[in-house]
């Protein structure tokens, strides 16, 4: 620090020429040399609470855990009579063992399995003319068939329930004769589908652990069960003058070289149960009645929650004070007491460290004070009426991980995790902290320039990973109009290795719906904001690898394979593995160096690169200012 302040004399002040250490000029420079070491020395050395109290003051708070989320698929004992009951909370886990602990889910909503209650049925060939079918069910020597004669696409047939089976696993019994011969059992052309809210919406058959469809009727040939999985938001629908809630099975145009029927399946009988039910459930564990302590009738209290990190907080989740009737008054959560009167029943809770504050009492600058929050009474007890711990990348586990209920629920015989449980995320680093609040200070909560909208959507919402804002382009020039301010957003996808498939790229209404009201809180009153996915371009590359006489191929193809879906992928992709750069061409050399890295590989035969959409081998794959590469299914082979 001397000789740096040495050099800068005779810029600043030509006329000092004597710099010997008998100077008095010198010796004030060393003097301020050794304080700034020791501030230096200080500074350094800031602990990390201290760091989270000066970014506090500048409003960036540590951002808290993310819970992951899952639909939770409950199959009951035998069908049910009467209504069904499964409330909210209940609580399922994965199996413990000696090397991990539980991870515990718990239902978001209450579930209700309503028993199926069949009362139309009518056929169809062109949605306009039904035939009622219905009273046939009733004689046993009658039958329908269930298309036309020689089956047309299109042809259809429908079945009317009573009540509302949004999310449920049902089971239809049908006694179908072998008339529709030359089908694949399973590759039957069928398509089941539940009237909902938006129109017609696919219902899925429940497969097994091979994937194969649970189908015993293969294809509507012989009796049999087979297992749908309803879609949510069934609705009344009318059809041929009736309201109910509707099933059709439509048959549909064969895929080339699909086998299809030679003559129309004939039902002798038709049966529909329901077996049970799906929910959304979050990566929780549910905590009720927790004791805080007593009041000590001081300004700015501190009580801390035993089981972080806390969920943000439901409608029945809230600090409650006990009164002197002996009765619970709740207290409404803030994010701060800046606004808070002393009157008010206020608290601030933190999600990451479950740390509970009451209102401060404040100095101000003429020697007056004020309080900020209402002050708990003496001696009052305090509680956490209930809230939800949980969150973090541990729960998301694999599909099939959690089956084990933690309490008994009537009439349920088993349950578990149809997919992968998704979203789970770890709370804030306080290094990732320290990096974010440079560019938090930048924005000031308002929506600007580009790298405003960008940093801003990422703040909105845990479920966006990445987000690009575009240039705003003329009209008819292929981009916004003026005034309007485009945003791309890529979902956060966990885990982000390997293979992802289009519909996880499916951006969810509520993360949407999050990001949107975020930024219009912070835009310019004249601009339009308008949020969408990238235009993903999925490419698809075969190669043959000669491996080396050592390496083991088996070996030498998985690597390969993970160097392929890392490298083309929208989140972890690109050289710098921050995810593909939006617009960025992809050329069939960058293919050849990622693979030639890998190891054990000798040298590479042949790489041919494929452009899901386009005809022919590419050599280069233009990418256009909204795209982003990503891996379609890639084959690799190793001699």
């Amino acid at each position: 620090i001397v000789d740096e302040a040495k050099r800068l004399i005779p810029r600043y002040t030509p006329q000092w020429t004597d710099h010997n250490v008998s100077d008095p000029g010198v010796t004030l420079i060393e003097l301020f040399a050794w304080m700034v070491e020791m501030m230096l020395f200080r500074l350094n050395r800031v602990p990390d609470k201290s760091y989270i109290t000066f970014m506090n003051l500048l409003g960036v708070r540590l951002q808290p855990a993310v819970a992951a989320q899952v639909p939770l698929t409950f199959w009951l004992a035998s069908p049910p009579t009467e209504p069904v009951l499964i409330p909210i909370n209940t609580e399922v886990t994965t199996v413990q063992t000696a090397a991990e602990f539980a991870v515990t889910f718990s239902t978001n909503t209450d579930l209700v399995v309503r028993p199926a209650e069949l009362k139309l049925l009518f056929t169809s060939p062109d949605e306009q003319q039904f035939e009622d079918q219905w009273w046939k069910l009733d004689v046993a020597s009658e039958s329908f068939n269930a298309f036309s004669a020689t089956p047309q696409p299109g042809d259809a047939f429908y079945l009317g329930f009573r009540y509302d089976h949004s999310d449920h696993l049902l089971v239809l019994t049908i006694d179908a004769a072998i008339q529709g011969i030359g089908v694949d059992p399973t590759n039957a052309p069928l398509a089941w589908e539940a009237w909902c809210s938006e129109g017609w919406t696919e219902a899925e058959l429940e497969r097994d652990e091979a994937g194969r469809p649970n189908d015993e009727t293969g294809g509507l040939n012989k009796r049999g069960a087979l297992v749908l999985l309803l879609p949510g938001g069934m609705a009344l629908h009318e059809i041929n003058g009736k309201r109910a809630y509707w099933l059709r099975c439509r048959y549909t145009t064969p895929q080339p070289n699909q086998p299809t029927y030679t003559a129309s399946p004939k039902i002798h009988a038709l049966q529909a149960a329901a077996l049970g039910a799906t929910v959304g459930a979050t990566h929780a564990t549910t905590v009720v009645g927790e004791l805080l302590g007593r009041s000590d009738g001081m300004p700015g209290q501190h009580a801390r929650l035993e089981y972080p990190p806390v969920l943000p907080r439901r409608g029945d989740e809230m600090v409650e004070l006990q009164n002197e009737e002996g009765g619970w008054v709740a207290w409404e959560e803030r994010t701060d007491f800046a606004e808070s009167q002393p009157t008010d029943l206020h608290v601030v809770v933190d999600s990451v460290s479950g740390d509970v504050s009451f209102g401060p009492f404040m100095r101000e600058p003429d020697g007056s004070g004020r309080q900020y929050g209402a002050v708990p009474p003496r001696g009052a007890l305090m509680r956490m009426h209930r809230y939800r711990s949980g969150g973090g990348v541990h729960g998301n586990v694999d599909r099939g991980k959690l089956t084990v209920l933690k309490s008994t629920v009537p009439y349920v015989d088993r349950v578990m995790n149809r997919q992968r449980a998704t979203g789970g995320r770890d709370a804030e680093t306080l290094e990732h902290a320290k990096l974010r609040a440079p560019q938090a200070l930048r924005t000031r909560d308002r929506a600007v320039t580009s790298e405003d909208f960008e940093f801003l959507a990422l703040q909105a919402s845990p479920g966006v990973a990445r987000a690009k804002c575009l240039q705003p382009r003329a009209v008819g020039a292929g981009g916004a109009a003026p005034g309007t301010v485009q945003v791309l957003l890529v979902p956060d996808i966990s885990p982000r290795e390997g293979r992802l498939l289009a519909e996880q790229f499916v951006l969810g209404q509520a993360v949407r719906q999050a990001v949107q009201q975020y930024l219009d809180d912070r835009r310019m009153l004249t601009t339009v904001v308008a949020l969408g996915p990238p235009q993903y371009l999925f490419v698809r590359v075969e190669v043959r690898i000669k491996a080396r006489r050592e390496a083991d191929p088996d070996i030498v193809q998985r690597d390969a394979l993970a160097q392929l879906y890392r490298f083309l992928n929208p989140l972890a992709g690109g050289v710098e593995r921050t995810g593909w750069p939006f617009g960025r061409d992809l050329y069939i050399s960058e293919v050849f160096a990622v693979l030639q890295n890998v190891a054990g590989v000798e040298y590479i035969e042949q790489v041919n690169m494929y452009l899901d959409g386009a005809d022919g081998i590419q050599a280069r794959i233009v990418v256009p200012p909204n795209g982003l590469v990503a891996s379609a299914e890639h084959r690799v082979v190793v001699v």
